[in-house]
């Protein structure tokens, strides 16, 4: 007999959440939580267990807010969810940093990979100070993540 595999908990964080993010992880069969703050999601964390943390990001400034999200993450990946407009500032804070990002609007198929790819490096304990990087693009010819060194 086989156990039912565990529904997949993403934590979304951010003052304004991507409702369009929402429901493709909800289509993806992702169990989902919103919160407008870090500091309630570290109310929420440790009952909730997410498997992933995804942080809305908009300005350089949020930076703090992404180290405060790793910090509490401890070896759960943080995926920093980021405007196709962002500071240049804030797009190299966010690839030192997180596991990885994703720039939005996205395609689901590049939420997908992304998260995928996360998976598997949560899976290797590579967390959370992973060597690799990986970054989800919509940009042309550009379809799938990849490393931040290729950047």
């Amino acid at each position: 007999m086989t156990m039912p595999q565990e529904e997949k908990r993403v934590l979304l964080i951010g003052e304004q959440p991507d409702i369009e993010l929402f429901a493709m992880l909800g289509g993806e069969g992702y169990e989902v939580v919103t919160l407008e703050s870090p500091r309630r999601a570290m109310d929420v964390f440790p009952s909730y267990k997410p498997h992933v943390i995804i942080l809305f990001l908009r300005y350089p400034k949020e930076v703090a807010i992404l180290e405060e999200c790793l910090a509490m993450a401890g070896t759960v990946p943080v995926v920093a969810a980021i405007s196709l407009i962002a500071k240049p500032t804030l797009v190299k804070a966010v690839k030192e940093k997180a596991a990885a990002f994703v720039v939005l609007p996205a395609k689901l198929q590049t939420i997908r990979e992304t998260l995928q790819a996360v998976a598997l490096f949560e899976d290797e304990a590579q967390f959370p100070s992973a060597g690799k990087k990986i970054l989800g693009t919509d940009s042309p010819g550009e379809k799938r993540p990849h490393s931040a060194d290729s950047l």
